[in-house]
């Protein structure tokens, strides 16, 4: 199973506002989003991400993203998703179920919290980062600090609309 952590981040490494807001990102990116969620046809989040992006955004959430995996990895045993995804508790148990269902590439979307789980576990092999040009002061972090580290290879690099940049590298473990 080869997991691609893909994530919107601003130049310092934040993936939202310290309250979820992610009103700095702009709508092209959720487009980019989904096409590619559709091509991997899995989308791999955490609890938190899930619900505040559910919460904040009524028409472009999880929701409307149209793959036949929809995972929402928690720690909470009694978290209860709508129908349409899969509620697990660790990264092993989100590898297992798509690998069991036929999946090449697990789609790995956040939050900072479960990609660092993943990446403790030396279980990431991809990073993808869309670098967008706005800097935020106070943030959620795309890796929340926790003991792991790993070097990096870059793979490819591409200028998008809006000054924004895509960052691909291969992980060196």
């Amino acid at each position: 199973m080869n997991v691609i952590l893909d994530m919107v981040i601003s130049p310092n490494g934040f993936i939202a506002r310290e309250n979820g807001d992610e009103d700095w990102l702009p709508s092209e990116g959720w487009d980019d989003f989904v096409a590619e969620a559709k091509e991997y046809n899995n989308i791999v989040m955490g609890r938190k991400t899930y619900e505040q992006v559910t919460d904040k955004y009524e028409h472009e959430n999880f929701d409307g993203v149209q793959v036949d995996h929809k995972v929402i990895v928690t720690r909470n045993p009694n978290f209860q998703a709508p129908n349409g995804y899969t509620v697990l508790h660790s990264p092993e148990e989100a590898i297992k179920y798509l690998d069991q269902a036929g999946i090449k590439n697990l789609f790995l979307i956040g939050g900072g919290v479960l990609n660092a789980a993943f990446a403790k576990r030396n279980l990431i092999n991809q990073v993808q980062l869309t670098v967008t040009p706005y800097i935020i002061g106070k943030g959620r972090p795309f890796l929340a600090f926790d003991e792991f580290e790993f070097g990096m290879t870059l793979l490819d690099i591409k200028q998008l609309s809006l000054g924004r940049v895509r960052l691909v590298y291969q992980t060196n473990p």
